[in-house]
């Protein structure tokens, strides 16, 4: 009976030094559990287990960094890594699904039916801050957002939009180029509404098979030998246009200079016409005053002429009716005087046909009478 008794005191006794001890800890945990640090990088995810509105928020997320109080056992804290993350596809073998931000390399089939890869494509991204209630509830505690929120949908949108090309388009830089800002925008466009932003996404150059590495070589030769070319066409031509244009100047001086010489030479044919005009109206002038002075002197002397001779016309009228009048005794005056004088110079044979003449043959010899006086 005293051992049960005993027995009985010992335990009590344990318990009422436990129990306060068990409570002095709880305290302790309450306290500590109270309070929450912040660190650079990270946003704190505040979750109200009782869903009930008196302890807060279903969700709140506390960005600001440093220490914070929270009501244990009713709340809980979950923080979330928000720094800049940047998820790595290279490589051929597949990744362990306990990987983080490491992913198989990206092999992709083009429009044509060909394929090629990317030796490493490095995709940069990280947690909205505002979004930190979203991202828990989507892909759960600590930093799981990391292996579950990016991989697929990077693999695929990666793959659709890098696809649309054919393994020559592929290879061009600004076709990839393309690609790449398109994948970011679709991205962003899926993730968004998760909590998760793409910032950036950086390719290499495509890889192709070594026949297909060749082609695109002796092509990107090609095109280069083409813009060779067409650089120095450029150049050509840009030579050409400025030879033409100092021709063209030195031809306009020329033209100028003869237009100017033209102008010249017109004002002085002008200034030379004018003069001539003036010297044929003075010999106009000149001329025709004298051709109506000497037509007024031979107008004047016809005149006088003509009453000359009309007075001689009747002086001889008067003579010859005086001669008329005297009859025929003025023909034997004129007769002796000047016919008979003439008559001495002539000398007379007679003709004879024969030696017996039967005929006398007489010639008449012409007497031609002076004018009258």
């Amino acid at each position: 009976m005293d051992n049960e008794n005993e027995s009985k005191f010992n335990v009590f006794s344990l318990i009422r030094f436990i129990l306060p001890v068990g409570m002095v800890i709880a305290i302790i945990a309450l306290v500590v559990n109270s309070f929450v640090e912040v660190e650079p990088g990270q946003v704190g995810v505040v979750v109200n287990n009782t869903g009930l509105t008196l302890f807060g928020d279903d969700c709140r997320v506390i960005k600001d960094q440093g220490t914070h109080s929270v009501m244990p056992v009713f709340q809980r804290v979950e923080k979330l890594d928000i720094a800049a993350q940047k998820l790595v596809l290279e490589g051929s073998a597949e990744v362990g699904p306990d990987a983080v931000n490491m992913a198989r390399r990206l092999d992709v089939r083009a429009k044509d039916g060909s394929s090629f890869w990317f030796d490493r494509i490095e995709v940069h991204y990280q947690v909205i801050p505002d979004s930190g209630c979203t991202v828990l509830a989507m892909y759960g505690r600590e930093n799981h957002y990391q292996k579950n929120a990016v991989p697929a949908d990077v693999r695929a949108v990666l793959r659709d939009e890098f696809g649309r090309y054919t393994f020559e388009e592929a290879a061009d830089p600004s076709k990839y180029t393309a690609a790449t800002t398109a994948a970011k925008t679709e991205l962003n466009k899926r993730l968004n509404p998760y909590g998760i932003q793409i910032t950036q996404i950086i390719t290499g150059k495509p890889r192709f098979r070594p026949e297909v590495e060749k082609a695109i070589e002796d092509r990107q030769t090609a095109i280069q030998e083409v813009e060779v070319q067409t650089e120095k066409r450029t150049r050509l031509t840009a030579q050409k246009d400025r030879q033409v244009q100092d021709v063209r100047q030195t031809k306009n001086a020329e033209l100028e200079q003869l237009q100017a010489n033209l102008a010249g030479s017109r004002k002085e044919a002008d200034n030379k016409a004018t003069e001539t005009k003036r010297d044929a109206d003075t010999y106009f002038i000149t001329t025709t005053s004298q051709c109506e002075s000497e037509r007024d002197a031979a107008k004047t002397k016809s005149l006088a002429n003509e009453e000359a001779f009309r007075q001689k016309a009747e002086g001889l009228k008067a003579k010859i009716d005086a001669v008329g009048a005297q009859g025929p005794d003025v023909l034997n005056v004129e007769i002796a005087l000047h016919v008979i004088p003439q008559l001495v110079k002539v000398k007379a044979s007679p003709f004879s046909r024969n030696p017996t003449p039967t005929a006398l043959d007489v010639r008449q010899i012409p007497v031609v009478l002076p004018e009258p006086q």
